[in-house]
This record gives C-alpha cells, structure tokens and sequence, in this order.
C-alpha cells in the first residue's frame, strides 16, 4: 500500500492511496488541478482513479469532488448523513449510479482490500474514519473528530499506519484572536483532537506492526509542527514509548508528503 497526503488543514484535505493497480482518494478538497499538480511533484499521474471516500461534508473536504468525478468517474463512498448533507449544487450533479452508502456495519472488500468506516466525532452529521487492509497491512485515517472512545479502540489498534488529528495546541488556541464560540467549537468533544489528546489515542492503541504516524490537520494559527512532534514525544516518554522508534512527521496544508509504503 502506497499512501501520499496530499494536503492536509482547514484550506483542503485529500490523501492519494495506490493499493495494488487501484487508485484510491480519502476525501477531495482540492481542484483537479491542485491534485494534479501535487501527484506531479513526486512522479505520479492523475489519469485514473478508482474510488473516492469521504469523511464527511465540510467543505474543506468536498469542494473538488464534482470535477474529480466529471473528469474521473470514480465510485464515490460515503455516510448516508453526509450525503443527506451535501451542498445542493453537489448533489443534483453528481452520478447517482456511482454513489455508495456506508453503514460502518461490515467492511467492503474490493480489488483485494478491504475498508472498514467506522464513526467519528465532529460538528457534521454523520463523519466517518476508516480503515483500510491489504495483505496484513492496515492504514487507519481518522481526522476531525473531538475524540474517540475507549470501546472502539479495537477498531483502530496496531496499524502499520495512522493518520491522526493533531489538530491544536490549547494554549495558542485560547490566546488566538478567534471568537470564543469558535474556540468553544474546537475544543469540544464534537470538535478537534489537540496535540496532547491525539499522541495519547496513539500510545494507547498503536503496536508491534506500527511504524508511520502522520499528524494531520493541523491549525495554522494554533498550532506548528514543532509543538505537535514535541507534545508527541513528551507523552510517548510518560507512556514508557521510545517516540524514536516511529516516523512521526506532519502533513503540510500546501505541499505533498513525501511517499510512504507499507
């Protein structure tokens, strides 16, 4: 499995999966273009894409899935609250025939994998995580939710990979500019993970298989990488963890990441 995040922040989400020959994207804020032009810069091509699955209905999660799917025609995955709450404009374009709902009851199997949604916390109606397996090999995705309870840890235990919200650092959040009721918005349990809030998620279910944390989501204007990778590390050392052991890098808003294969 082959995963690149291609964007990641409040501006665009959208992460480029290769499972096999199927080409997979989780969540479409971006242009055509803009997911072009990012697949270019580390030698890939955007001429086919198999499938799309969307986290939920923001914005900054959907805005370039109508041209994706004009231009691509890929089956589209999604919750039946999400799609219930998507822009009108979307939803009297869109290819009903191409439209799948998920129940998060089963996991799909497809092309040799399988994907497994599970449900998230967050001010949308009804967001979703997921988790993906092909040959051993497990991805979890799981970004904007406020948090993730205990009882569905088995759910999302020992991935080889995450990528997790990290999404704030409460005390910039609370001294930034930003309105108290988006503050509020934020902090609560149908908001955002803070750094401190994802790194102990993580050092609670990750494993002997794990190897890549990808910190994803992070706020511009509260949050920076070095906060987060350092929140990270404090916590794995309470926890008894070597954060060493890991690659822990963070998504950027405006570039690729790098390749990561497991």
């Amino acid at each position: 499995m082959k995963i690149v995040v291609l964007a990641s922040g409040s501006r665009g989400n959208a992460t480029y999966l290769e499972i096999g020959n199927t080409k997979v994207l989780i969540d479409c804020g971006l242009s055509f273009r803009q997911i072009s032009q990012r697949l270019m810069q580390i030698g890939k091509t955007f001429d086919t894409l198999d499938y799309v699955f969307i986290t939920h209905e923001h914005g900054d999660h959907i805005s370039g899935l109508l041209t994706v799917q004009n231009r691509l025609n890929p089956q589209i995955f999604l919750s039946e609250g999400t799609y219930r709450n998507l822009p009108k404009r979307i939803v009297e374009n869109l290819r009903i025939e191409k439209m799948h709902i998920l129940s998060g009851a089963e996991p799909l199997f497809l092309d040799g994998f399988s994907v497994h949604a599970f449900p998230t916390y967050h001010d949308a109606l009804e967001p979703l995580g997921f988790r993906f397996v092909e040959g051993g090999k497990k991805l979890i995705y799981m970004t904007d939710t406020g948090y993730f309870p205990m009882k569905d840890f088995p759910m999302i235990q020992n991935a080889d990979c995450y990528i997790i919200e990290s999404n704030h650092e409460p005390s910039l959040l609370l001294d930034s500019d930003r309105p108290w009721l988006l503050k509020k918005r934020i902090l609560d349990d149908q908001g955002h993970l803070s750094n401190e809030d994802s790194a102990d998620l993580i050092a609670r279910v990750l494993g002997d298989q794990t190897s890549h944390i990808i910190l994803a989501h992070l706020s511009e204007e509260c949050n920076t990488p070095q906060e987060a990778l350092t929140t990270y590390q404090a916590v794995f050392a309470h926890s008894g963890l070597e954060s060493a052991r890991y690659a822990i890098v963070c998504a950027q808003q405006d570039q690729p990441l790098d390749e990561v294969i497991i």
